[in-house]
């Protein structure tokens, strides 16, 4: 292992992880399994867990295209994030 890498979990940017967190809240909240969302923003399903796990940082057009199958404002998944 090099110096400095850790084994296991990866440190998460915050950023991320409050993103992931209001993208869960919001598909929960409008009925969307993971894979139903997926499918409805033309995305793989494994992704859109990664990105509710804060695993991976989200482009604007993807941003566009969760908010707008969730019915809500880009602002709105990014909300807490300053």
């Amino acid at each position: 292992m090099a110096s400095g890498a850790r084994k296991g979990k990866a440190r998460r940017e915050p950023d991320l992880v409050k993103f992931g967190e209001n993208l869960r809240r919001l598909r929960t909240e409008k009925g969307y399994s993971q894979e139903s969302l997926a499918l409805e923003v033309g995305l793989h399903r494994t992704y859109v867990g990664a990105c509710e796990r804060g695993e991976y940082g989200v482009s604007l057009p993807n941003l566009i295209r969760f908010a707008r199958t969730l019915g809500v404002s880009p602002a709105e998944l990014l909300a807490g994030i300053r």
